[in-house]
Protein backbone atom coordinates (compact mmCIF):
# COMPACT_ATOMS: atom_id res chain seq x y z
CA UNK A 1 0.00 0.00 0.00
CA UNK A 2 1.34 3.43 -0.89
CA UNK A 3 0.77 7.09 -0.22
CA UNK A 4 2.08 10.12 -2.05
CA UNK A 5 2.67 13.30 -0.10
CA UNK A 6 2.36 16.73 -1.67
CA UNK A 7 2.16 20.31 -0.50
CA UNK A 8 -1.40 21.61 -0.86
CA UNK A 9 -0.47 24.51 -3.19
CA UNK A 10 0.93 21.97 -5.69
CA UNK A 11 -2.29 19.91 -5.81
CA UNK A 12 -3.79 21.51 -8.93
CA UNK A 13 -0.59 21.45 -10.96
CA UNK A 14 0.20 17.85 -10.00
CA UNK A 15 -3.33 16.68 -10.82
CA UNK A 16 -3.17 18.45 -14.20
CA UNK A 17 0.17 16.76 -14.91
CA UNK A 18 -1.25 13.35 -13.96
CA UNK A 19 -4.36 13.97 -16.08
CA UNK A 20 -2.09 14.69 -19.06
CA UNK A 21 -0.65 11.19 -18.75
CA UNK A 22 -3.97 9.48 -19.56
CA UNK A 23 -4.26 7.95 -23.00
CA UNK A 24 -7.26 8.77 -25.17
CA UNK A 25 -10.56 8.66 -23.35
CA UNK A 26 -9.26 6.56 -20.48
CA UNK A 27 -10.87 7.93 -17.29
CA UNK A 28 -7.78 7.25 -15.14
CA UNK A 29 -4.28 5.82 -15.01
CA UNK A 30 -3.95 2.34 -13.63
CA UNK A 31 -0.49 0.76 -13.37
CA UNK A 32 -1.52 -2.77 -14.34
CA UNK A 33 -3.35 -1.54 -17.44
CA UNK A 34 -0.30 0.25 -18.84
CA UNK A 35 2.37 -1.27 -21.07
CA UNK A 36 5.87 -1.62 -19.64
CA UNK A 37 7.05 1.25 -21.86
CA UNK A 38 4.26 3.48 -20.56
CA UNK A 39 4.97 2.41 -16.97
CA UNK A 40 8.58 3.52 -17.37
CA UNK A 41 7.44 6.83 -18.88
CA UNK A 42 4.87 7.39 -16.09
CA UNK A 43 7.42 6.57 -13.38
CA UNK A 44 9.82 9.09 -14.89
CA UNK A 45 7.17 11.81 -14.98
CA UNK A 46 6.11 11.11 -11.39
CA UNK A 47 9.76 11.20 -10.30
CA UNK A 48 9.95 14.77 -11.67
CA UNK A 49 6.86 15.93 -9.74
CA UNK A 50 7.08 17.70 -6.36
CA UNK A 51 5.93 14.73 -4.30
CA UNK A 52 7.32 11.89 -2.28
CA UNK A 53 6.00 8.43 -1.56
CA UNK A 54 5.76 5.97 1.27
CA UNK A 55 5.09 2.29 0.64
CA UNK A 56 4.14 -0.16 3.37
CA UNK A 57 4.96 -3.74 2.38
CA UNK A 58 3.80 -6.89 4.16
CA UNK A 59 5.11 -9.99 2.44
CA UNK A 60 2.85 -12.71 3.72
CA UNK A 61 2.26 -16.38 3.18
CA UNK A 62 -0.99 -18.10 2.26
CA UNK A 63 -2.02 -18.38 5.89
CA UNK A 64 -2.46 -14.58 6.08
CA UNK A 65 -5.47 -13.30 4.20
CA UNK A 66 -4.75 -10.48 1.74
CA UNK A 67 -7.27 -8.23 3.51
CA UNK A 68 -5.46 -8.74 6.84
CA UNK A 69 -2.15 -7.81 5.21
CA UNK A 70 -3.81 -4.74 3.67
CA UNK A 71 -5.15 -3.66 7.07
CA UNK A 72 -1.68 -3.95 8.63
CA UNK A 73 -0.23 -1.86 5.81
CA UNK A 74 -2.96 0.77 6.14
CA UNK A 75 -2.45 0.97 9.90
CA UNK A 76 1.30 1.49 9.53
CA UNK A 77 0.93 3.92 6.64
CA UNK A 78 -1.54 6.08 8.59
CA UNK A 79 0.81 6.13 11.59
CA UNK A 80 3.71 7.25 9.37
CA UNK A 81 1.61 9.99 7.75
CA UNK A 82 0.42 11.14 11.17
CA UNK A 83 4.02 11.37 12.41
CA UNK A 84 4.84 13.50 9.37
CA UNK A 85 1.91 15.74 10.31
CA UNK A 86 0.11 15.16 7.02
CA UNK A 87 -3.22 16.96 7.59
CA UNK A 88 -5.44 15.11 5.07
CA UNK A 89 -5.32 11.52 3.80
CA UNK A 90 -7.47 10.24 0.95
CA UNK A 91 -7.88 6.48 0.77
CA UNK A 92 -9.00 4.90 -2.47
CA UNK A 93 -12.64 3.89 -2.16
CA UNK A 94 -13.23 0.23 -2.96
CA UNK A 95 -16.85 -0.45 -2.03
CA UNK A 96 -19.20 0.84 0.69
CA UNK A 97 -18.62 -2.30 2.76
CA UNK A 98 -14.83 -2.22 2.42
CA UNK A 99 -14.73 1.54 3.08
CA UNK A 100 -16.77 0.96 6.23
CA UNK A 101 -14.32 -1.74 7.31
CA UNK A 102 -11.47 0.73 6.77
CA UNK A 103 -13.35 3.35 8.79
CA UNK A 104 -13.75 0.90 11.67
CA UNK A 105 -10.00 0.27 11.54
CA UNK A 106 -9.28 4.02 11.61
CA UNK A 107 -11.60 4.43 14.60
CA UNK A 108 -9.88 1.56 16.43
CA UNK A 109 -6.43 3.01 15.75
CA UNK A 110 -7.58 6.40 17.05
CA UNK A 111 -9.05 4.81 20.21
CA UNK A 112 -5.76 3.01 20.85
CA UNK A 113 -3.91 6.33 20.72
CA UNK A 114 -1.75 5.28 17.77
CA UNK A 115 -3.39 7.86 15.48
CA UNK A 116 -4.06 11.46 16.44
CA UNK A 117 -7.27 13.35 15.80
CA UNK A 118 -5.28 15.94 13.82
CA UNK A 119 -5.26 13.87 10.64
CA UNK A 120 -8.44 13.98 8.54
CA UNK A 121 -9.16 10.79 6.61
CA UNK A 122 -11.58 10.42 3.71
CA UNK A 123 -12.33 8.08 0.83
CA UNK A 124 -12.46 8.93 -2.84
CA UNK A 125 -12.82 7.03 -6.08
CA UNK A 126 -9.70 6.74 -8.20
CA UNK A 127 -11.82 8.12 -11.03
CA UNK A 128 -12.15 11.38 -9.05
CA UNK A 129 -8.66 11.88 -7.59
CA UNK A 130 -5.57 11.74 -9.82
CA UNK A 131 -3.23 11.63 -6.82
CA UNK A 132 -4.49 8.10 -6.25
CA UNK A 133 -3.04 7.26 -9.68
CA UNK A 134 0.37 8.38 -8.51
CA UNK A 135 0.11 6.22 -5.38
CA UNK A 136 -0.92 3.28 -7.58
CA UNK A 137 2.13 3.83 -9.81
CA UNK A 138 4.47 4.11 -6.81
CA UNK A 139 3.19 0.87 -5.27
CA UNK A 140 3.24 -0.83 -8.68
CA UNK A 141 6.85 0.16 -9.30
CA UNK A 142 7.78 -0.96 -5.78
CA UNK A 143 6.06 -4.32 -6.21
CA UNK A 144 7.86 -4.90 -9.48
CA UNK A 145 11.16 -3.96 -7.80
CA UNK A 146 10.48 -6.56 -5.10
CA UNK A 147 9.88 -9.08 -7.91
CA UNK A 148 13.28 -8.27 -9.45
CA UNK A 149 12.16 -5.76 -12.10
CA UNK A 150 13.75 -2.55 -10.84
CA UNK A 151 13.67 -0.21 -13.87
CA UNK A 152 10.65 1.87 -12.82
CA UNK A 153 11.51 1.89 -9.12
CA UNK A 154 15.04 3.02 -9.97
CA UNK A 155 13.50 6.24 -11.32
CA UNK A 156 11.52 6.78 -8.11
CA UNK A 157 13.79 5.38 -5.38
CA UNK A 158 15.11 8.76 -4.20
CA UNK A 159 11.54 9.91 -3.51
CA UNK A 160 10.10 6.71 -2.04
CA UNK A 161 10.49 5.26 1.45
CA UNK A 162 9.70 1.56 1.77
CA UNK A 163 8.55 0.21 5.13
CA UNK A 164 8.78 -3.55 5.52
CA UNK A 165 6.23 -4.85 8.02
CA UNK A 166 7.77 -8.33 8.27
Amino acid sequence: MAAVIIDSPDHGDICAELESLRLGKSPRLHWREESSIRQFFIAGRIAAMPMRGIVAVHLHNREVRAERARRRCLERLLAELDQLRVPVVLIESRSPEQDHSDLLLVMAIRRSGALSRNIMIGWRSSYQEPLLWAADAVVGATTWWLDGRAACFDLLHEKVSVIDLD
